[in-house]
């Protein structure tokens, strides 16, 4: 069993929902970050040329169980937002998530034991919903599922768990697993070489083909995670997915 509690994942949701050990710098200074609560930013970095593509900030878990989410441009302006409650399982927030750009929507939430999975765009809107949702693990809950069974992976244990996709008003099966550093291409060799790299892909080999897996690399200290290199939950500007190399850090 995994020596983190439940209890340890919601405070690590508190204290920074993800992130790393650093101070926000540039633009976002500590009196903005201060003054909008916000505790934890991701700066989200295109693959090909190292460009700032976007920064995601997360504000603190409030009286409600909930975490606000502004995605913002790198010259400050907000273009999405998102909104996480954790009021079951860690690892199963339910969120609201709208892009301002194209009217693009999306949620996940549950009606007693039924999963409704919602996207739509403009006044267009469809639904699905998903009964056996026990093992499903929802958006930003990867980061506690992870906290969770942490012992299990770091001893190699290789585990698998549905993840819910609104986009497609669908679930995928995927698994994750933890990976040598060198394995990794967030890996960095003098910067993190304590950290713990884990995997995440699809468990079904025929889909694995066509999709590419996501990197994560974990401060062991703490368990919080450092960086993500994969699909992103943003769209480019122009509509299609994009990947990222997105780096957190935290104030508190």
């Amino acid at each position: 069993m995994s020596s983190t509690k439940p209890q340890n994942c919601l405070r690590h949701i508190l204290i920074a929902s993800l992130g790393l050990c650093s101070v926000f710098t540039g633009m976002y200074s500590s009196a903005v970050i201060a003054e909008d609560n916000y505790v934890v930013a991701g700066s989200a970095y295109n693959l090909e040329n190292n460009q700032l593509i976007y920064r995601e900030l997360y504000t603190a878990l409030d009286e409600n169980k909930s975490v606000r989410v502004d995605y913002m441009t790198p010259t400050g302006s907000t273009f999405a937002s998102k909104t996480l409650i954790y009021q079951g399982e860690p690892f199963q927030p339910s969120f609201d998530f709208e892009d301002t750009r194209d009217n693009e929507f999306t949620s996940a939430h549950f009606q007693g034991a039924r999963l409704v999975l919602t996207h739509g765009m403009g006044s267009s809107q469809n639904e699905k919903v998903i009964y056996d949702n026990a093992r499903m693990v929802i958006d930003a809950g990867f980061d506690a599922y992870i906290q969770l069974n942490w012992d299990k992976l770091v001893a190699g244990k290789r585990l698998k768990f549905d993840f819910a996709m609104p986009t497609r008003l669908s679930s995928l099966q995927l698994e994750v697993r933890k990976i040598k550093g060198t394995e990794s291409p967030v890996y960095d060799a003098n910067f993190g070489r304590d950290w713990i790299y884990f995997r995440i892909a699809p468990a079904k080999a025929f889909i694995s083909l066509f999709a590419d897996p996501i990197n994560l690399a974990y401060d062991p200290n703490g368990k919080y995670l450092m960086r993500f290199h994969g699909r992103s939950n943003i769209d480019g500007d122009r509509g299609g997915p994009q990947d990222v190399r997105i780096e957190y850090e935290y104030v508190n």
